[in-house]
Protein backbone atom coordinates (compact mmCIF):
# COMPACT_ATOMS: atom_id res chain seq x y z
CA UNK A 1 0.00 0.00 0.00
CA UNK A 2 1.00 3.02 -1.11
CA UNK A 3 1.45 5.45 2.21
CA UNK A 4 2.42 8.78 0.35
CA UNK A 5 -1.18 9.31 -1.13
CA UNK A 6 -2.57 12.51 -0.19
CA UNK A 7 -5.75 11.95 1.76
CA UNK A 8 -7.42 14.37 -0.06
CA UNK A 9 -7.94 11.87 -3.23
CA UNK A 10 -10.79 12.56 -6.58
CA UNK A 11 -12.10 9.59 -8.79
CA UNK A 12 -12.54 11.50 -12.27
CA UNK A 13 -14.89 11.43 -14.57
CA UNK A 14 -15.42 13.88 -18.00
CA UNK A 15 -13.50 16.71 -16.05
CA UNK A 16 -15.47 16.12 -13.03
CA UNK A 17 -14.59 15.19 -9.62
CA UNK A 18 -15.67 13.51 -6.92
CA UNK A 19 -14.44 13.86 -3.72
CA UNK A 20 -13.70 10.20 -1.76
CA UNK A 21 -14.40 9.57 1.56
CA UNK A 22 -11.83 9.49 4.34
CA UNK A 23 -9.89 6.64 3.63
CA UNK A 24 -7.21 5.74 6.17
CA UNK A 25 -5.12 4.46 3.32
CA UNK A 26 -4.87 8.24 1.64
CA UNK A 27 -4.08 10.41 4.56
CA UNK A 28 -0.55 12.38 4.76
CA UNK A 29 2.18 10.50 6.60
CA UNK A 30 1.77 12.93 9.03
CA UNK A 31 -1.87 12.37 9.82
CA UNK A 32 -3.36 9.23 11.69
CA UNK A 33 -45.11 -3.70 -0.62
CA UNK A 34 -48.87 -2.99 -1.30
CA UNK A 35 -49.98 -2.88 1.91
CA UNK A 36 -52.11 -5.41 4.05
CA UNK A 37 -55.02 -4.16 3.18
CA UNK A 38 -54.28 -3.10 -0.26
CA UNK A 39 -55.30 0.79 0.56
CA UNK A 40 -52.17 2.70 1.68
CA UNK A 41 -50.24 3.57 -1.07
CA UNK A 42 -48.55 7.59 -0.19
CA UNK A 43 -47.03 8.97 2.93
CA UNK A 44 -47.17 12.80 3.81
CA UNK A 45 -45.10 13.79 6.71
CA UNK A 46 -45.77 17.89 7.79
CA UNK A 47 -44.15 19.44 10.46
CA UNK A 48 -44.35 22.35 12.16
CA UNK A 49 -40.74 23.62 13.43
CA UNK A 50 -41.83 25.58 16.64
CA UNK A 51 -44.39 23.62 17.30
CA UNK A 52 -47.62 23.74 19.40
CA UNK A 53 -48.51 24.49 22.80
CA UNK A 54 -49.56 21.29 24.13
CA UNK A 55 -52.34 22.19 26.39
CA UNK A 56 -54.14 22.92 23.33
CA UNK A 57 -52.94 20.63 21.16
CA UNK A 58 -53.63 17.12 23.05
CA UNK A 59 -57.09 17.13 23.92
CA UNK A 60 -58.13 16.53 27.86
CA UNK A 61 -59.81 12.89 27.70
CA UNK A 62 -58.66 9.56 26.20
CA UNK A 63 -60.41 7.10 23.61
CA UNK A 64 -63.19 8.38 21.33
CA UNK A 65 -64.97 10.55 23.33
CA UNK A 66 -62.63 13.45 23.73
CA UNK A 67 -63.57 16.90 23.23
CA UNK A 68 -61.34 18.83 19.81
CA UNK A 69 -58.60 21.13 21.42
CA UNK A 70 -58.92 24.67 20.30
CA UNK A 71 -55.94 24.80 18.10
CA UNK A 72 -57.25 21.35 16.59
CA UNK A 73 -60.82 22.69 15.80
CA UNK A 74 -60.46 23.13 12.34
CA UNK A 75 -59.92 19.29 11.45
CA UNK A 76 -63.28 19.12 13.46
CA UNK A 77 -65.61 17.52 10.65
CA UNK A 78 -62.64 14.77 9.81
CA UNK A 79 -61.84 13.59 13.51
CA UNK A 80 -62.75 10.51 12.40
CA UNK A 81 -60.39 10.22 9.90
CA UNK A 82 -57.32 10.99 12.39
CA UNK A 83 -55.60 9.91 15.86
CA UNK A 84 -54.34 11.97 18.06
CA UNK A 85 -50.76 10.47 20.13
CA UNK A 86 -49.84 11.51 22.96
CA UNK A 87 -46.53 10.94 25.12
CA UNK A 88 -44.05 9.34 22.10
CA UNK A 89 -41.15 10.74 21.52
CA UNK A 90 -37.35 9.78 20.60
CA UNK A 91 -36.19 10.13 24.36
CA UNK A 92 -33.35 11.91 22.12
CA UNK A 93 -31.90 15.35 22.53
CA UNK A 94 -33.49 18.63 23.32
CA UNK A 95 -33.76 21.75 21.74
CA UNK A 96 -33.77 22.87 17.58
CA UNK A 97 -30.77 20.39 17.39
CA UNK A 98 -32.56 17.54 18.51
CA UNK A 99 -35.72 18.94 15.55
CA UNK A 100 -33.58 16.72 13.18
CA UNK A 101 -34.37 13.43 14.59
CA UNK A 102 -38.43 13.64 14.34
CA UNK A 103 -38.48 11.45 11.63
CA UNK A 104 -35.39 9.78 12.12
CA UNK A 105 -34.39 9.01 15.73
CA UNK A 106 -31.24 10.70 15.46
CA UNK A 107 -30.40 14.41 15.87
CA UNK A 108 -26.56 13.46 14.49
CA UNK A 109 -28.21 12.01 10.91
CA UNK A 110 -29.78 8.95 10.40
CA UNK A 111 -32.17 7.34 7.10
CA UNK A 112 -35.42 8.92 7.57
CA UNK A 113 -38.55 7.05 7.60
CA UNK A 114 -39.90 8.95 4.67
CA UNK A 115 -37.26 7.36 2.88
CA UNK A 116 -37.12 4.59 3.74
CA UNK A 117 -40.54 3.81 2.47
CA UNK A 118 -39.76 6.21 -0.82
CA UNK A 119 -37.29 3.14 -1.36
CA UNK A 120 -40.58 1.26 -1.30
CA UNK A 121 -43.21 2.33 -3.31
CA UNK A 122 -40.87 5.40 -4.99
CA UNK A 123 -40.52 3.22 -8.45
CA UNK A 124 -44.23 3.68 -9.38
CA UNK A 125 -43.71 7.13 -9.79
CA UNK A 126 -41.98 10.17 -11.71
CA UNK A 127 -40.00 11.21 -8.48
CA UNK A 128 -39.74 8.90 -5.68
CA UNK A 129 -39.85 11.87 -3.04
CA UNK A 130 -40.05 15.40 -2.69
CA UNK A 131 -38.91 17.54 0.28
CA UNK A 132 -40.78 20.78 0.60
CA UNK A 133 -40.55 24.11 2.91
CA UNK A 134 -41.63 27.50 2.53
CA UNK A 135 -38.95 30.03 1.63
CA UNK A 136 -35.42 29.42 2.36
CA UNK A 137 -34.23 26.35 4.74
CA UNK A 138 -33.47 26.82 8.38
CA UNK A 139 -30.31 25.87 9.82
CA UNK A 140 -30.59 22.76 11.46
CA UNK A 141 -34.68 22.93 10.43
CA UNK A 142 -34.01 19.26 8.33
CA UNK A 143 -36.19 16.15 7.96
CA UNK A 144 -35.68 13.65 5.33
CA UNK A 145 -31.98 12.08 5.62
CA UNK A 146 -30.64 9.75 3.32
CA UNK A 147 -29.42 5.73 4.42
CA UNK A 148 -26.17 7.72 4.54
CA UNK A 149 -27.18 10.47 7.22
CA UNK A 150 -27.31 13.38 4.49
CA UNK A 151 -29.95 16.05 4.83
CA UNK A 152 -31.95 16.09 1.48
CA UNK A 153 -32.55 19.83 0.67
CA UNK A 154 -36.11 21.23 0.50
CA UNK A 155 -37.89 22.86 -2.52
CA UNK A 156 -39.10 26.31 -0.69
CA UNK A 157 -40.14 28.42 -3.77
CA UNK A 158 -44.25 27.33 -5.18
CA UNK A 159 -42.92 28.29 -8.73
CA UNK A 160 -40.16 25.91 -9.12
CA UNK A 161 -42.12 23.06 -7.11
CA UNK A 162 -44.99 23.66 -9.57
CA UNK A 163 -42.14 24.43 -12.52
CA UNK A 164 -40.49 20.27 -11.27
CA UNK A 165 -44.28 18.98 -11.23
CA UNK A 166 -45.81 20.51 -14.36
CA UNK A 167 -42.21 21.02 -16.69
CA UNK A 168 -42.98 21.68 -20.64
CA UNK A 169 -42.35 18.94 -22.90
CA UNK A 170 -40.36 21.30 -24.70
CA UNK A 171 -38.17 21.09 -21.75
CA UNK A 172 -37.10 17.34 -22.70
CA UNK A 173 -34.46 17.16 -25.04
CA UNK A 174 -32.23 19.48 -22.25
CA UNK A 175 -32.91 17.29 -19.41
CA UNK A 176 -31.98 14.25 -21.48
CA UNK A 177 -28.95 15.91 -22.32
CA UNK A 178 -28.22 16.78 -18.54
CA UNK A 179 -29.04 13.18 -17.62
CA UNK A 180 -26.70 11.46 -19.99
CA UNK A 181 -23.90 13.54 -19.43
CA UNK A 182 -24.48 12.47 -15.65
CA UNK A 183 -24.40 8.95 -16.52
CA UNK A 184 -21.02 9.11 -18.34
CA UNK A 185 -19.54 10.55 -15.27
CA UNK A 186 -20.53 8.41 -13.26
CA UNK A 187 -19.71 5.45 -15.51
CA UNK A 188 -16.03 6.91 -15.70
CA UNK A 189 -16.05 7.25 -11.89
CA UNK A 190 -17.09 3.59 -11.12
CA UNK A 191 -14.33 2.83 -13.91
CA UNK A 192 -11.85 4.53 -11.87
CA UNK A 193 -12.93 2.92 -8.81
CA UNK A 194 -12.36 -0.05 -9.12
CA UNK A 195 -8.50 0.42 -9.24
CA UNK A 196 -8.47 2.44 -5.87
CA UNK A 197 -10.50 -0.39 -4.45
CA UNK A 198 -7.09 -2.70 -4.78
CA UNK A 199 -4.83 -0.05 -3.30
CA UNK A 200 -6.74 0.48 0.20
CA UNK A 201 -6.66 -1.39 3.48
CA UNK A 202 -9.56 -3.53 4.65
CA UNK A 203 -11.01 -1.27 6.95
CA UNK A 204 -11.00 1.18 4.02
CA UNK A 205 -12.70 -1.33 1.91
CA UNK A 206 -15.60 -1.33 3.11
CA UNK A 207 -15.91 2.89 3.62
CA UNK A 208 -15.58 2.81 0.06
CA UNK A 209 -18.09 0.51 -0.80
CA UNK A 210 -20.52 2.03 0.82
CA UNK A 211 -19.71 5.15 -0.98
CA UNK A 212 -19.78 3.49 -4.21
CA UNK A 213 -23.11 1.86 -3.13
CA UNK A 214 -24.37 5.57 -2.95
CA UNK A 215 -22.85 6.10 -6.64
CA UNK A 216 -25.14 3.29 -7.62
CA UNK A 217 -28.15 4.76 -5.74
CA UNK A 218 -27.64 7.87 -7.81
CA UNK A 219 -27.15 6.16 -10.87
CA UNK A 220 -30.34 3.99 -10.48
CA UNK A 221 -32.04 7.03 -9.76
CA UNK A 222 -30.66 8.64 -13.38
CA UNK A 223 -31.30 5.54 -15.36
CA UNK A 224 -35.41 5.92 -13.76
CA UNK A 225 -35.86 9.54 -14.61
CA UNK A 226 -34.47 8.90 -18.26
CA UNK A 227 -37.15 5.79 -18.38
CA UNK A 228 -39.58 8.64 -17.46
CA UNK A 229 -38.50 10.92 -20.01
CA UNK A 230 -40.94 9.05 -22.54
CA UNK A 231 -44.04 9.80 -20.47
CA UNK A 232 -45.40 13.25 -20.34
CA UNK A 233 -45.60 15.60 -17.54
CA UNK A 234 -49.22 15.98 -16.24
CA UNK A 235 -51.16 19.26 -17.31
CA UNK A 236 -53.30 21.63 -14.78
CA UNK A 237 -54.93 24.63 -14.71
CA UNK A 238 -53.98 25.57 -11.22
CA UNK A 239 -53.45 29.39 -11.18
CA UNK A 240 -50.52 29.96 -9.40
CA UNK A 241 -49.72 33.44 -8.61
CA UNK A 242 -47.08 35.71 -10.36
CA UNK A 243 -45.09 35.67 -7.59
CA UNK A 244 -43.52 33.46 -4.41
CA UNK A 245 -44.73 34.89 -1.32
CA UNK A 246 -41.29 33.76 0.45
CA UNK A 247 -40.13 36.25 2.85
CA UNK A 248 -41.04 35.23 6.40
CA UNK A 249 -43.94 37.33 6.96
CA UNK A 250 -45.52 35.74 4.05
CA UNK A 251 -44.87 32.17 5.40
CA UNK A 252 -48.40 31.62 6.10
CA UNK A 253 -49.76 32.03 2.79
CA UNK A 254 -46.83 30.23 1.14
CA UNK A 255 -47.95 27.42 3.09
CA UNK A 256 -51.87 27.54 1.79
CA UNK A 257 -50.50 27.41 -1.81
CA UNK A 258 -47.66 24.29 -1.49
CA UNK A 259 -50.67 22.56 0.12
CA UNK A 260 -52.31 22.96 -3.00
CA UNK A 261 -49.31 21.66 -4.96
CA UNK A 262 -48.66 18.66 -2.89
CA UNK A 263 -52.68 17.96 -3.42
CA UNK A 264 -51.80 18.01 -6.99
CA UNK A 265 -48.65 16.35 -6.66
CA UNK A 266 -50.46 12.85 -5.24
CA UNK A 267 -53.91 13.62 -7.23
CA UNK A 268 -51.53 13.15 -10.29
CA UNK A 269 -49.30 10.83 -8.61
CA UNK A 270 -46.37 12.64 -9.72
CA UNK A 271 -45.08 11.29 -6.00
CA UNK A 272 -46.05 9.24 -3.21
CA UNK A 273 -43.90 10.52 -0.66
CA UNK A 274 -43.80 13.88 0.29
CA UNK A 275 -42.36 15.86 3.29
CA UNK A 276 -43.38 19.39 4.89
CA UNK A 277 -40.97 21.24 6.89
CA UNK A 278 -43.16 24.55 8.03
CA UNK A 279 -40.90 27.01 8.92
CA UNK A 280 -40.76 29.45 11.95
CA UNK A 281 -38.56 32.67 12.82
CA UNK A 282 -38.94 36.04 14.51
CA UNK A 283 -41.64 36.87 11.46
CA UNK A 284 -44.47 38.73 12.93
CA UNK A 285 -48.03 37.80 11.34
CA UNK A 286 -50.95 39.31 10.42
CA UNK A 287 -54.19 37.04 10.82
CA UNK A 288 -57.73 38.18 10.07
CA UNK A 289 -56.49 41.75 9.62
CA UNK A 290 -54.94 41.84 12.51
CA UNK A 291 -51.06 42.30 13.58
CA UNK A 292 -49.71 40.64 16.04
CA UNK A 293 -47.40 41.75 19.26
CA UNK A 294 -44.13 40.05 18.33
CA UNK A 295 -42.57 37.86 16.47
CA UNK A 296 -43.51 33.79 15.86
CA UNK A 297 -40.59 32.93 17.95
CA UNK A 298 -40.54 35.21 20.43
CA UNK A 299 -44.09 33.76 21.03
CA UNK A 300 -43.19 30.24 21.24
CA UNK A 301 -41.06 31.28 24.36
CA UNK A 302 -44.12 32.58 25.73
CA UNK A 303 -42.53 32.21 29.11
CA UNK A 304 -46.17 31.00 30.48
CA UNK A 305 -47.73 34.25 29.71
CA UNK A 306 -51.27 34.05 28.93
CA UNK A 307 -50.94 36.28 26.46
CA UNK A 308 -48.30 35.30 24.31
CA UNK A 309 -49.85 31.86 24.60
CA UNK A 310 -52.89 32.96 23.18
CA UNK A 311 -51.24 34.65 20.11
CA UNK A 312 -48.71 31.09 19.82
CA UNK A 313 -51.59 29.24 19.65
CA UNK A 314 -53.35 31.70 17.11
CA UNK A 315 -50.45 30.87 14.69
CA UNK A 316 -50.80 27.17 15.64
CA UNK A 317 -54.52 27.21 14.40
CA UNK A 318 -53.66 28.45 11.74
CA UNK A 319 -51.06 26.08 10.47
CA UNK A 320 -53.79 23.64 11.31
CA UNK A 321 -56.89 25.30 9.30
CA UNK A 322 -54.43 24.96 6.00
CA UNK A 323 -53.80 21.47 6.86
CA UNK A 324 -57.50 20.80 7.10
CA UNK A 325 -57.81 22.46 3.84
CA UNK A 326 -55.32 19.61 2.28
CA UNK A 327 -56.97 17.12 3.94
CA UNK A 328 -60.40 17.85 2.93
CA UNK A 329 -58.71 18.32 -0.60
CA UNK A 330 -57.37 15.08 -0.57
CA UNK A 331 -60.76 13.35 0.87
CA UNK A 332 -62.49 14.88 -2.55
CA UNK A 333 -60.20 13.18 -5.00
CA UNK A 334 -60.58 9.89 -5.99
CA UNK A 335 -57.42 7.98 -7.00
CA UNK A 336 -56.81 5.58 -10.37
CA UNK A 337 -59.17 2.77 -7.97
CA UNK A 338 -61.98 4.90 -7.36
CA UNK A 339 -60.85 5.58 -3.88
CA UNK A 340 -60.07 8.91 -1.68
CA UNK A 341 -56.57 9.65 -1.89
CA UNK A 342 -56.96 10.48 1.56
CA UNK A 343 -57.83 6.55 2.32
CA UNK A 344 -54.99 5.75 0.13
CA UNK A 345 -52.91 7.85 2.32
CA UNK A 346 -51.11 8.21 5.67
CA UNK A 347 -50.55 11.58 7.00
CA UNK A 348 -47.74 12.00 10.01
CA UNK A 349 -48.48 15.72 11.16
CA UNK A 350 -46.87 17.37 14.39
CA UNK A 351 -43.64 19.03 15.28
CA UNK A 352 -40.05 17.37 16.51
CA UNK A 353 -40.87 20.08 19.29
CA UNK A 354 -42.83 19.39 22.07
CA UNK A 355 -42.53 22.73 24.41
CA UNK A 356 -40.69 25.46 22.57
CA UNK A 357 -41.17 27.42 25.42
CA UNK A 358 -38.19 25.48 27.76
CA UNK A 359 -36.88 23.46 24.13
CA UNK A 360 -37.94 20.22 25.45
CA UNK A 361 -38.36 17.39 22.53
CA UNK A 362 -40.47 15.54 24.50
CA UNK A 363 -44.13 14.66 24.12
CA UNK A 364 -44.65 15.47 20.87
CA UNK A 365 -47.35 16.63 19.30
CA UNK A 366 -48.17 13.66 17.34
CA UNK A 367 -51.38 13.37 14.54
CA UNK A 368 -52.02 10.07 12.04
CA UNK A 369 -54.57 10.69 9.41
CA UNK A 370 -56.19 9.22 6.50
CA UNK A 371 -54.78 5.91 5.36
CA UNK A 372 -58.24 4.43 5.41
CA UNK A 373 -57.07 3.00 9.30
CA UNK A 374 -59.34 2.73 12.65
CA UNK A 375 -59.04 6.54 13.33
CA UNK A 376 -61.12 8.53 16.25
CA UNK A 377 -59.37 8.58 18.82
CA UNK A 378 -56.81 9.97 21.55
CA UNK A 379 -54.00 7.61 22.72
CA UNK A 380 -52.26 9.01 25.76
CA UNK A 381 -49.48 6.75 26.57
CA UNK A 382 -47.31 7.46 29.79
CA UNK A 383 -43.63 7.78 29.19
CA UNK A 384 -43.40 6.30 32.69
CA UNK A 385 -44.70 3.47 32.29
CA UNK A 386 -43.01 -0.25 32.02
CA UNK A 387 -45.13 -0.87 28.80
CA UNK A 388 -42.96 1.52 27.06
CA UNK A 389 -43.81 3.02 23.39
CA UNK A 390 -41.71 5.65 21.53
CA UNK A 391 -42.75 7.15 18.81
CA UNK A 392 -40.93 4.73 16.12
CA UNK A 393 -43.62 2.32 17.33
CA UNK A 394 -45.77 4.35 15.70
CA UNK A 395 -43.73 4.81 12.85
CA UNK A 396 -43.10 1.06 12.80
CA UNK A 397 -47.06 0.83 12.34
CA UNK A 398 -46.85 3.10 9.22
CA UNK A 399 -44.60 1.64 7.48
CA UNK A 400 -46.27 -1.89 7.94
CA UNK A 401 -49.46 -0.26 6.63
CA UNK A 402 -47.73 0.49 3.22
CA UNK A 403 -47.02 -2.86 3.09
CA UNK A 404 -43.05 -2.81 4.07
CA UNK A 405 -41.80 -5.78 6.61
CA UNK A 406 -40.21 -4.00 9.53
CA UNK A 407 -40.47 -4.80 12.89
CA UNK A 408 -38.05 -2.32 14.06
CA UNK A 409 -37.05 1.93 13.59
CA UNK A 410 -35.43 4.29 15.88
CA UNK A 411 -34.33 2.70 18.71
CA UNK A 412 -37.88 1.01 18.86
CA UNK A 413 -39.03 -2.92 18.43
CA UNK A 414 -42.89 -2.95 18.59
CA UNK A 415 -45.53 -1.30 17.16
CA UNK A 416 -48.61 0.76 17.67
CA UNK A 417 -51.03 -1.06 15.88
CA UNK A 418 -53.75 -1.78 17.68
CA UNK A 419 -54.56 1.62 17.70
CA UNK A 420 -55.73 1.23 14.61
CA UNK A 421 -57.19 -1.62 15.00
CA UNK A 422 -59.92 -1.18 17.66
Amino acid sequence: MKTGMHRRRFLKGVGVGLALPMLESFKAPSLLAASATGQVKRLVCIGTYLGFHRDHFFPKQTGKSFDMPSVLEPLADFREKLSIFSGLDHRGRNGHEGWKAWMSGSASGSVSMDQLVADHVGKHTRYASMQLTCGAELGGAQMSFTKEGVALPMIGRPSVFYQTLFRSDSDKSRIEYVLKGNSSILDDVLEEAKSIQRQVSQSDQQKLDEYLSSLRDVEKKLQKQEAWLEKPYPKTNYPLPTFDPVSPEQTLHCETIMYDLMALALTTDSTRVMTFMIPGMTQVFEIEGERLSTGYHALSHHGNQPEKIAEYNRIGREHVKSFAKFVSTLEAHRDAEGKSILDSTVIVYGSGMGDSNTHDNTNLPTLVAGGGLNHGNHWAHDRNSSNLRLLGDLYISVMQQLGMDVDQFAGANRNLNECFSS
